[in-house]
């Protein structure tokens, strides 16, 4: 075999593993990447119903601060961050313990999946990711989640996985490239059964890029 004939298997393999992988369960994805199960929401179960209402609680608290106290930004997609605050002030109102999720080796940090740990009245585990959308564009087949593992993933135990996304309506400042966004709606979100897409990637660091041996011209300005 030549070079040109390994070239060409090689071509045809990477042509076979980048092809998109479509419609794997959120449930399948965290038991493979962390070793931990999703426990879905029982409907019927008592604490089941005691968490969503305290959820539900917390949603409302919310939505007082956000409308008393909009969210001031240039774009939507920082809005998202700015959120996770008022939902960890509401959870202990509503009687939820929160917290900032960890690694298995106990690591945190800001980015990724998922963004706040809760317990609650009797100590069971749900992770709660916080999202945001323009208000009426809920049925949009844009890609809005999100989910890589890393050696230090932040889901270190067996527990509930949801998702807390606002509903947001922006109105732009006068003079201003800045807009105040207020929730208008809310969608809580069970995420066992979601369907996700695997879509690969290349990427690089600026060490390689920025290389000598890459550079055509360089200078200082």
């Amino acid at each position: 075999m030549d070079d040109k004939e390994r070239l060409q298997i090689l071509e045809q393999a990477l042509a076979q593993m980048l092809k998109p992988v479509k419609g794997i369960p959120f449930s399948v994805i965290i038991k493979f990447v962390a070793q931990r199960q999703v426990i879905q929401i029982d409907k019927a179960d008592p604490d089941d119903i005691e968490l969503r209402k305290r959820l539900e609680t917390t949603i409302q608290l919310c939505a007082t601060e956000l409308k008393a106290s909009p969210i001031k930004r240039p774009r939507p997609n920082e809005v998202g961050n700015d959120v996770e605050a008022y939902v960890m002030r509401a959870l202990p109102k509503a009687g939820l313990t929160a917290g900032r999720p960890t690694s298995q080796g106990g690591l945190g940090q800001a980015a990724g999946y998922p963004d706040i740990f809760i317990r609650d009245s009797k100590d069971r585990a749900t992770y709660l990711e916080c999202k945001i959308f323009a208000h009426g564009a809920a049925e949009t087949t844009m890609r809005s989640f999100y989910l890589s593992p890393s050696q230090s993933f932040k889901v270190s135990v067996d527990a509930r996985h949801l998702l807390l996304a606002f509903g947001m309506d922006a109105s732009l400042i006068a003079g201003s490239r800045d807009s105040l966004y207020v929730p208008r709606s809310y969608k809580l979100i069970d995420l066992h059964d979601l369907l996700c897409d695997v879509k690969y990637e290349f990427n690089s660091d600026n060490r390689r890029l920025y290389a000598p041996s890459m550079r055509l011209l360089h200078g200082a300005l």
